[in-house]
């Protein structure tokens, strides 16, 4: 086996358990072990032992459980691949009881990767916006222009942003855009060309691409974007132009805490107030905001839209400090009890 097809997984709902069966059973139609795929869940949420016990899934799956204490994503991808067995199984880690955000799965996939000299590594989220065959395609165009010893990175470009809209107070593709200013901005900008769709929630990287990234102090949520500006910036090649069809998203782990929490790591991770983003966004909307949402719209129409964004987004922050400081107002007063 040479390549990697990673998925992300929160194990909390009817849904998501839906999905988990989805993975196990349709895997080998179209990414079997016998074509060089290890497929690995790197799951976090409910244990999934039961459930797999119900359904039959035992002998189809290897399920490695680790402690819920441990959260050095390198020492779990280290245990891992030191404790493999039946790679030609759905390899199923359950790395903690609490969601760890979007880095924490996406570093242990990116270690596992290295350690055991994957050729290449696709990291996709479990909520199928891409089905396997949508993802199947998406490898096979990535291996056909990428050698493993170059510095590539994959991210499909949807059709249509299939996103769960219903429970955000704001415009979820305007904030997507917004996030992906940062990318352009720390990276290259001339990859503006084409405004790559980076959050369609499949990457795939080489194994060059894998060796020289580095989540060292990184916010819990903002790995994907940071995976992107790291590559570029080491002067590796981004592809970006190859279309898919997506399916209606039918609930995402991402809300608009999340969101704002986001924008938060990005600042104190990269230094740029968010402020200074929603600027040059709306200085040059055509260069930064896909058509998507903003064809038919004024000028003023797209304003308003991305400083509610900003509005609300401050808002959440006040609000965190608050609690924070709270948070140190309490434990003090029981340090002096």
């Amino acid at each position: 086996m040479n390549k990697i097809l990673g998925f992300r997984q929160y194990l909390n709902s009817q849904h998501s358990f839906s999905d988990l069966n989805k993975i196990i059973k349709e895997r080998d139609a179209y990414l079997p072990s016998d074509d060089g795929f290890l497929t690995i869940i790197a799951l976090c949420g409910k244990n999934p032992r039961d459930f797999l016990e119900r359904n039959n899934l035992l002998d189809r799956v290897a399920f490695y459980d680790f402690a819920p204490w441990e959260e050095s994503a390198r020492r779990v991808a280290e245990v891992y691949t030191k404790s493999q067995y039946k790679p030609d199984r759905v390899q199923l880690i359950h790395y903690h009881e609490q969601p760890l955000g979007l880095t924490y799965p996406l570093e242990l996939l990116v270690q596992i990767s290295n350690i055991l000299k994957m050729d290449h590594l696709a990291v996709s989220d479990s909520d199928f916006q891409l089905n396997y065959s949508t993802i199947r395609k998406v490898f096979d165009f990535h291996v056909s222009v990428a050698q493993s010893d170059e510095r590539v990175i994959t991210y499909p470009r949807r059709e249509f942003r299939s996103l769960d809209l219903k429970k955000y107070p704001i415009n979820r593709r305007a904030m997507e855009d917004l996030e992906n200013v940062y990318i352009y901005m720390l990276s290259d900008l001339k990859i503006l060309d084409s405004k790559p769709d980076f959050q369609s929630g499949l990457s795939v990287t080489t194994r060059a691409a894998n060796q020289i990234l580095n989540f060292t102090n990184v916010g819990s949520w903002i790995g994907n974007l940071h995976m992107a500006i790291q590559v570029i910036r080491s002067n590796g090649r981004l592809e970006k132009d190859f279309v898919v069809p997506t399916n209606q998203q039918h609930e995402s782990s991402i809300n608009f805490d999340i969101q704002c929490a986001k924008i938060d790591q990005l600042y104190r991770y990269y230094m740029i107030p968010f402020s200074n983003i929603v600027h040059l966004a709306l200085d040059h909307p055509d260069r930064y905001l896909m058509e998507d949402w903003t064809k038919g719209l004024t000028d003023s129409q797209i304003a308003q839209t991305i400083y509610q964004i900003e509005e609300m987004n401050n808002q959440y922050l006040q609000k965190r400090r608050k609690e924070k400081d709270q948070e140190a107002d309490d434990s003090h007063s029981l340090s002096n009890g």
